[in-house]
């Protein structure tokens, strides 16, 4: 999809600044990399190129070739002469000998953007972070947007929406720019079949920076065709770190497997064994047995598994823990005191798996869960060394306010944000000096409550993962499908946008994309979802009381469907149309629901 090129000086200022970006030296020697189709220039990788070199170089040549017409050559460093476009990681290429990272940076997935005499160097501190080096040079200097997942025909083609401008002269300052990450994980939670994660949804999450994707065991092993297509030629190209797990209890403790034979292994719930399955009901984690075998049944997928990075061993979903005497706890869950807290059981599991993965497999991580009732860190137990953590904040149910306003109206109560934030700061503290990671696990995208309708949400996600860099998170994982990129498109946008950079002028980005997305309609659209993200976090029929906030609500849904119909009128493309016509339809379906009995 082509959208409209954005107008006005302003927001390009802004954004820009937004952006974190350290600019310095003259612009008066500009390199002329493309002019009337041609072009004096070459795309250089190392010799022997990574797969994630090789891919940098192809985006480049092709977005190069969108831009202007001019399709430059790929060579290896052995071979090229002239000038020069460099597209490696930090030590590889002799002509950017001179660009090193400092330690740590490349786990901020670090890169530099540098002039070198005529030569351009787009040099990653790792092996993705050169990919990020093109995409940024190309969104920032040459004007390239990527602005949803757009549409897809299964298995894997389709197109995402963006905007590459044209023209026919391609000319840089001198640069001299070092960018790296807020966040060190940023990433999606999603569905390992094609039609949840198709190939557009990966190719945008990589052109916004963001690193991680998590898949649920089982479905990552029974979508054969899905992983040969999307996992290694197009995750592992682009350098994702992949971790492979979930509520997967049931998968490396199969109920069908083992309860016949061992119905003692499963959890006494009620006075009965109960199998349970992906949805409720664990194991019985103080059998030994039952240990064991999920332990080898762990190392074995693990083994089967080299591509994979982190290996999310996270219980099954809801609660179902056993109740016989070894694995009753006798700790009272702080935020539903009716049940027990279970983090010490959970990782004496888990524990001794930690140093046997280290030692058998080197590089490969194993993440806990902090979900429900085990979000309480422990009171005896401490995560191995190395150990990462994975909190959902599921007792959270709306976004009134940020989680770090510890002044907000729901700052206390059943879903009190005082819990949450002592619980991540505990956690931080527990396995930071062992070297594990805590992220956060949200949903930016809709939970139960918001039956699959739009909930804007711009302005609070950047003060969450502000709140979270602060605190000590590595990073932030928003569960995301498909369909996400329809009624969740302008919150996956800030988010990835922010999870780069947590400084991240939101009015500023806002402003382009609507610009990009809607044209001339972009004002409208721009009350529209201003007034929408009020509705969301405000204005809910759960929680509206009384006469003057019932009338707030009923102005702000009013409020919206005269937006939606000025942005109509406004709008001069097929495209923006089509845009403004779906989210009027999204619109009327979360105007049915509020008020619905």
């Amino acid at each position: 999809m082509r959208a409209r090129p954005t107008t006005g000086a302003a927001w390009i200022v802004r954004l820009t600044g937004a952006l974190g970006c350290l600019v310095s030296g003259s612009v008066a020697q500009a390199l002329s990399l493309a002019a009337d189709g041609r072009s004096d220039y070459r795309i250089v990788t190392p010799d022997g190129p990574t797969a994630q070199e090789q891919f940098a170089a192809a985006e480049l040549r092709k977005y190069l070739a969108l831009i202007s017409g001019t399709e430059l050559m790929v060579e290896t460093e052995g071979k090229a002469t002239g000038r020069k476009i460099g597209v490696a990681v930090a030590g590889r290429l002799k002509a950017a000998a001179k660009v090193e990272f400092a330690k740590g940076e490349a786990d901020l997935d670090a890169f530099a953007i540098e002039t070198s005499g005529d030569d351009l160097l787009l040099i990653g501190s790792n092996k993705r972070a050169v990919i990020y080096a093109v995409y940024t040079l190309l969104e920032k200097h040459l004007g390239c947007r990527w602005l949803t997942f757009g549409e897809h025909v299964r298995p894997g083609s389709g197109f995402i929406e963006e905007f590459v401008p044209k023209r026919p002269t391609i000319e840089l300052p001198e640069l001299h720019e070092r960018h790296k990450a807020s966040l060190k994980l940023r990433g999606f939670i999603a569905a390992a079949w094609f039609g949840n994660t198709p190939v557009q949804m990966v190719d945008w999450a990589a052109k916004q920076k963001l690193n991680y994707f998590l898949f649920q065991a089982a479905g990552y092993e029974e979508a054969t065709e899905w992983n040969d297509l999307i996992v290694k030629k197009e995750l592992l190209p682009r350098g994702f770190i992949l971790s492979v797990g979930h509520h997967s209890f049931y998968t490396f403790l199969s109920p069908d497997k083992y309860f016949k034979d061992h119905p003692e292994w499963f959890a006494l719930v009620g006075g009965k064994r109960t199998p349970g399955g992906r949805l409720h009901g664990q194991f019985c984690l103080s059998n030994p047995e039952a240990a064991k075998t999920y332990c080898e049944n762990v190392l074995a997928f693990i083994t089967k598994h080299p591509e994979v990075d982190i290996f999310a061993l996270y219980p099954n979903d809801g609660y179902g823990w056993c109740e016989c005497e070894n694995c009753r706890t006798g700790v009272k869950w702080e935020e539903r005191p009716q049940y027990e807290a279970t983090q010490d059981l959970y990782l004496k599991l888990i524990n001794p798996l930690v140093p046997e993965v280290k030692g058998r497999f080197p590089g490969k991580r194993l993440s806990i869960a902090a979900y429900v009732n085990y979000t309480q860190p422990p009171q005896k137990e401490r995560p191995a060394p190395g150990l990462d953590v994975t909190y959902a904040f599921f007792t959270r149910n709306w976004f009134t306010d940020p989680i770090g306003n510890a002044d907000g109206p729901v700052a206390k109560g059943p879903y009190a944000f005082d819990i949450a934030r002592k619980h991540l700061a505990r956690w931080v503290e527990l396995t930071k000096d062992g070297g594990g990671n805590v992220m956060m696990y949200e949903y930016y995208t809709g939970r139960s409550a918001w039956h699959g309708r739009p909930y804007p949400l711009m302005h609070l996600i950047p003060q969450e993962l502000a709140y979270h860099e602060k605190t000590g998170l590595a990073g932030c994982a928003v569960q995301a499908h498909w369909n996400s990129r329809k009624t969740d498109h302008a919150n996956l946008y800030v988010f990835a946008k922010a999870a780069w950079d947590t400084k991240l002028d939101v009015d500023a980005t806002m402003a382009d994309y609507y610009n990009q997305r809607y044209g001339k309609a972009a004002p409208a659209m721009t009350k529209y979802f201003a007034q929408m993200e009020e509705n969301a976090r405000h204005l809910q029929k759960y929680f509206v009381r009384g006469a003057e906030a019932i009338a707030r609500r009923d102005k702000g849904l009013t409020d919206c469907a005269q937006f939606l119909e000025e942005a109509k009128g406004l709008a001069d493309t097929d495209a923006a149309k089509k845009l403004i016509t779906e989210e009027h339809g999204l619109f009327e379906a979360y105007r049915k629901f509020q008020f619905a009995k």
